[in-house]
């Protein structure tokens, strides 16, 4: 960072004052000194500094924090605002500075009193930071401080260690311990990273250690199945899924019936909705019907279209013709072109004329010019010497302001002159005040401000001894109120134990427990008998149904007995009826007609034909009855079959019921046999006792719970109370403790104050001796002690009294000025007023011969005010415009002839054309009178109105009309054929397979299905989830058993590696680190400290941050640095700073260095040294300022800022 300008406003003694490092002579100089008289204030431009930047000062921060009156206000001591000027209502400290990112800013601390006066309260300083050169306002309040020290990359400690060297610092860092110079090192060097890796490594460390302890902990969370519990987990998967299967089969087989409900549904919609097509197929159709028709007329009425357009296009033009014809032949074409032939030789004698004026005018423009000539001449010659006239004229006024000026002066000041002598003359007395007023001032204020404390200690004395006996009586009320609450305490804390220990006797618990086990108990003695009733019921249940699945199996028996007899009979007739077709089929006919007597037959090899011959009645006979005898049978064989399949079902209803019934008994008697094995597992004393005992023993427990309630409730409240009155109490043992503290406070304050009362008597009797021993017989002295006159009133004499005599001295330097300049002044008027008059002649001489020539040329122009080119354009406009005025009027001329011969034929075509389309017009009327008498003959009522009415439909919308028409009965017939086999599919549904159950016991019946195929799924999900999370855990386990070895190995390494580098700070790589910075740093100090001092060297103590010197002169003796004298100090420190600086980096660039008042301590040859130290850095692009009263010193810098004491108590800054 780099200091560039600091600007400081009524600050300590210093009113107003700026140093600008970029402006000559400091901008070029590397070495500076700020000098001046002790006590002039060189010490408040490094204050100013730390201010702007930090809010504080190095020289205050050593002050306590004790409360000071500060004109008024009560602030601590070391409150920076102490430094406001006296007498001022505002103060501000400033410094712009390169930071580190090299851009300009600009600090700024500032104090202010309210209402912007003298007597105003303190205000809270502002403190803020802009951009420079634009002002930006980056920061204030709070974050300013953090944002100039992130530009900067300082601290306050470390920037008063390593830029500014203030009084009594110099040592600062030599003797700072080894975390406080690792601290600054790592700042300045920009190694902060090692911390950062130290406290990394810690982290780090930690970070694996929780994880190593995390996962360790996680492996107790992963439970396995035995080997049991698995086989029985996948025994049971195995039955669930065959369970599941059934129920799958039944469900689709429920579904398929439901699904014959719904396309019967979806079938009667689409006959509804094929009903409702149709009939809107029949409307539609029944809409258009006349619109059809129309359009079939507009269709052959399109033929004629064309000539009806045409006739109607050539009627439209022949009324335009007739008009176009009437309009040509009212034009008087004769009588407009003999006007324009008027008006053409009109304007050929204008022209004529103006040609004729423009060869006259020829020698007056001639002349004209030749004395324009003269006249400009005359001009230039007038407007030379009007110049030369008024500037001698303005320096003749001049003149004359400056005597006149110089005389007024004169008066003014010897009239001044004679008021100061006289003012003076009259307050002779402060003469001695004014050359001494600091002095004089300050004991003047010394003596007030002890009598002004004089009486304020009176009047506090007064008001503690009345303070001191309230409080008095205040604490001896409060001891007594605190010992009645101590009792009263006491009382409530005896009861509050005797409860305590009657809560200890009685074990809430046990009775918990015991009320517990009895409502179980009671429960479980209720479901037992009701198992026990619902096992018994059950049981009656199926031994029912076995009798009747007994009856069944027997009807069942004899039903299939019956249903084969049926089967054989049936199968009997059924051959035998099958034979008789045989014998009168076709085919049997034919080979009959071919058997002979005593020959095989080729179908059964028999030799007798009894049926050879015709028999058709008889069998026919014989197959109607066998037909009758196969239907019988038929008919026996379904009801048999009927009979026996509705039983098997009421069968298989009973079956099923049976075996849910002894489900039910096995599953009631195992929940029994559980709840007894618990009961009897209990082994309590209560599965003794009876019901009647149960509930006497269940409301004695109550009772005592109640009671234990009832007594903890009392114990709260009271618990309460205690809490209360121990609150109450320590609040009124502080309030008494305070009591106690503020009366010895009292008096405390009381002898201090008698103390300073004694000290203030002594100090005014002194200086009351001192004072009348110079100003006895003085008026303003005695006004002064008895009030009469305050001291900012003689004050301001005083400073009148040196504003008049200084006053005095100026207007006598007036008054031999103004002499000296009437004087010079006198001779300089009269010569000018002689020139004044001759150039006044010349003028009026010109003026003269100007006027003739002016008059001459005015005679030309018949005294018209006119130059020679506007009156030559003037000819010239004249002659053109009749020109002009000519060619249009020949124009308009030539014109109306032509259009005389233009309207003739256009007339004549007019007329030609009327007459052709007037013969086309009659050819067109009679051909629609054939076409209507044709038209009409087809269509009866057709008129010429309809007809006109027809041809508006265009051949789009007539082939649209007719499209919809064609459309509508397609769709008619597609909605027919729709309707009917949408009836047909209707039909041949309810024909098909409809189901025996209705559709409400079908939805019923799937719905509790699909509950117990999701109950089984569910039990399914819950077996699969328990085995995979046994996979997975044992795959986990592996898995984490193995990733715990690889961490536990990590762990081992960074515990090592935080144990030799790590800690929560980053101390100790820190330190490790910036030890070797330190070396840097002491090779870098000490290459400075041999051309400061040859004796010593400074050297790193191992293994730590603490510094030792090395004695060249002792033999190389290694001691403190403690043991070096204050000049010995200060080089060594100056030696390090210059280290410091050549040490910093990138990241701290430190280009200024300021010292404070510490070269007093050197010897002149140290001293020198010293100095020579100094100039070297310039070469190294350092600024150093130097603060010191030491002349040498002084004498050695050539730029200086050197601050100068003036009268009144303040003082000025110059750079030299």
């Amino acid at each position: 960072m780099k200091i560039t300008a600091v600007r400081i406003h009524n600050l300590a003694s210093i009113v107003d004052a700026e140093i600008d490092f970029t402006q000559a002579p400091l901008k070029d100089a590397g070495l500076f000194a700020i000098t001046g008289d002790t006590g002039a204030g060189k010490s408040t431009f490094l204050d100013a500094i730390c201010l702007a930047l930090y809010t504080k000062t190095a020289r205050l921060k050593g002050d306590k924090g004790n409360l000071i009156d500060f004109n008024g206000d009560s602030i601590k001591l070391n409150d920076a605002r102490n430094l406001l000027r006296r007498g001022k209502w505002e103060g501000f400290a400033e410094v712009d500075f390169v930071g580190q990112d090299k851009h300009l800013y600009r600090a700024r601390y500032s104090i202010q009193r309210t209402h912007k006066k003298v007597t105003g309260k303190l205000k809270v300083a502002e403190h803020t930071l802009v951009t420079l050169p634009d002002e930006t306002l980056i920061a204030d309040k709070s974050q300013t401080l953090k944002q100039i020290e992130s530009k900067i990359g300082l601290s306050f400690e470390q920037f008063s260690r390593a830029v500014l060297l203030a009084q009594h610092e110099f040592a600062a860092f030599l003797k700072a311990t080894g975390d406080e110079r690792a601290q600054l090192l790592e700042c300045l060097t920009g190694t902060d990273k090692f911390s950062l890796i130290g406290k990394r490594i810690f982290e780090r460390n930690k970070e694996l250690k929780d994880k190593f302890d995390l996962l360790q902990a996680s492996l107790s969370s992963y439970t396995l199945l035995s080997e049991d519990e698995l086989a029985i987990k996948h025994t049971t998967l195995n039955e669930l899924k065959q369970q599941i299967e059934h129920t799958k089969k039944t469900i689709i087989s429920t579904e398929q019936n439901l699904n014959w409900y719904k396309q019967a549904s979806a079938l009667e919609l689409a006959l509804e909705e094929a009903t409702k097509s149709q009939q809107h197929a029949t409307n539609e159709l029944a809409k258009i019907a006349q619109q059809s028709e129309q359009a079939k007329q507009a269709q052959s009425a399109l033929e004629i279209k064309d000539n009806r357009k045409r006739h109607e296009y050539l009627t439209a033009q022949n009324n335009t013709l007739n008009k176009q014809i009437s309009d040509l032949k009212t034009i008087d074409h004769a009588t407009l072109i003999e006007e324009q032939a008027k008006a053409l030789k009109t304007k050929q004698s204008e022209l004529k004329t103006a040609q004729e004026q423009k060869q006259s005018a020829e020698p007056i423009i001639a002349k004209a010019r030749e004395l324009d000539s003269q006249l400009a001449i005359h001009a230039q010659s007038i407007t030379n010497l009007t110049q030369q006239s008024e500037k001698e004229h303005q320096q003749l006024s001049e003149l004359q302001i400056q005597f006149k000026h110089s005389q007024t002066v004169l008066d003014e000041a010897t009239k001044l002159n004679t008021q100061h002598q006289q003012w003076l003359t009259e307050h002779t007395q402060l003469k001695p005040l004014a050359n001494d007023w600091n002095y004089y001032q300050h004991s003047f204020n010394t003596y007030l401000s002890a009598n002004e404390q004089l009486n304020a200690t009176a009047t506090q004395n007064k008001q503690l001894l009345t303070e001191q006996t309230k409080q008095a009586e205040l604490l001896t009320a409060q001891n007594k109120k605190v010992e009645q609450q101590e009792q009263q305490l006491s009382h409530d804390q005896k009861n509050l134990n005797e409860l305590n220990e009657h809560q200890r006797q009685f074990n809430i618990e046990q009775c918990d427990s015991e009320l517990k086990n009895i409502d179980y108990l009671k429960e479980q003695r209720i479901r037992y008998a009701q198992f026990t009733q619902e096992l018994k019921q059950s049981t009656q249940a199926q031994n029912n149904i076995a009798a009747k699945l007994s009856q069944s199996e027997q009807q069942q028996q004899s039903l299939l007995q019956n249903l084969a007899t049926c089967a054989q009979a049936l199968k009997h007739n059924e051959y035998a009826l099958n034979q008789a077709r045989l014998r009168t089929s076709e085919n049997v006919e034919h080979l009959r007609a071919q058997l002979n007597p005593n020959e095989p037959c080729a179908v059964c090899g028999a030799t007798e034909h009894p049926y050879a011959t015709n028999q058709n009645s008889q069998l026919n006979n014989l197959i109607a009855d066998f037909e009758a005898n196969y239907t019988n049978a038929k008919k026996q064989h379904d009801s048999a079959q009927t009979q026996l399949h509705t039983h098997q079902t009421q069968h298989a209803v009973l079956v099923n019921e049976h075996a849910q019934h002894g489900q039910t008994i096995q599953t009631l008697n195992t929940k029994r046999n559980e709840i007894k094995t618990t009961m009897e597992t209990a082994r309590t004393h209560l599965n003794a006792l009876t019901a009647e005992q149960l509930d006497e023993t269940y409301k004695q427990l109550n009772e005592q719970k109640a009671q234990y309630f009832e007594s903890q409730k009392q114990r709260t409240t009271l618990q309460a109370n205690v809490n209360q009155q121990q609150s109450s109490l320590k609040a009124e043992q502080q309030i008494q403790q305070q009591l106690h503290n503020l009366n010895s406070e009292l008096t405390n304050k009381l002898s201090q104050v008698n103390t300073k009362h004694a000290e203030l008597t002594s100090q005014i009797s002194d200086l009351t001796t001192t004072l009348n021993a110079q100003f006895e017989n003085s008026n303003f002295w005695q006004h002064l002690q008895s009030g009469a006159l305050n001291l900012n009133d003689l004050s301001q004499q005083v400073e009148q009294y040196q504003h008049t005599y200084a006053q005095l001295e100026q207007s006598q330097k007036q008054i031999d000025t103004a002499n000296q300049q009437i004087q010079q002044l006198t001779p300089l008027i009269t010569k000018s007023e002689s020139a004044l008059k001759t150039l006044k002649d010349d003028l009026d001489n010109a003026q003269q011969l100007q006027n003739t020539t002016q008059s001459e040329r005015l005679a030309l122009f018949n005294n018209e005010q006119i130059s020679v080119n506007d009156y030559q354009t003037k000819i010239n406009a004249q002659l053109e415009q009749c020109q002009a005025q000519l060619t249009n009027s020949q124009q308009t001329y030539d014109n109306a002839v032509k259009k005389r011969d233009e309207h003739a034929i256009e007339l004549k075509n007019a007329e030609l054309r009327l007459a052709e389309q007037s013969t086309e017009l009659k050819t067109l009327e009679e051909r629609y009178n054939d076409w209507f008498s044709n038209f009409k003959a087809q269509y009866s009522e057709a008129t010429h109105e309809q007809i006109t009415i027809l041809l508006t439909l265009s051949s789009e919308q007539i082939k649209a009309h007719l499209t919809q028409f064609e459309q509508l009965t397609a769709a008619l017939t597609d909605a027919n054929a729709a309707l009917k086999q949408q009836q047909s599919a209707h039909t041949d549904h309810q024909n098909t397979n409809k189901p025996s159950q209705n559709h409400t016991e079908l939805t019923e019946q799937l719905g509790a299905l699909n509950a117990k195929q999701t109950e089984q799924q569910n039990s399914l999900l819950t077996i699969n989830t328990a085995i995979e999370q046994h996979n997975q855990n044992a795959k986990a386990l592996e898995g984490k058993q193995t990733e715990l070895a690889t961490l536990k190995k990590q762990v081992e390494q960074w515990h090592l590696l935080n144990k030799v580098l790590g800690d929560a700070t980053g101390k100790t790589m820190r330190n490790l680190a910036q030890t070797q910075t330190l070396k840097i740093l002491l090779h870098y100090a000490n290459s400075h400290l041999k051309t400061l001092n040859k004796r010593y060297e400074l050297t790193a103590i191992a293994q730590s941050l603490d510094i030792a010197i090395i004695d060249r002169d002792m033999a190389d003796e290694q001691r403190s640095v403690n043991t070096l004298s204050g000049g010995e100090s200060f080089l060594v420190s100056l030696a390090l700073a210059l280290g410091l600086a050549s040490l910093s980096s990138n990241k701290v660039q430190i280009n200024s260095l300021f010292i404070d008042e510490g070269f007093g301590t050197l010897d002149s040859e140290t001293l020198s040294v010293a100095m020579d130290a100094l100039d070297s850095l310039q070469a190294q692009g350092r600024k150093v300022g130097v603060i010191s009263h030491v002349s040498e010193m002084s004498e050695r810098v050539a730029t200086q800022v050197h601050v100068s004491k003036q009268s009144g108590g303040y003082s000025t800054i110059e750079v030299l």
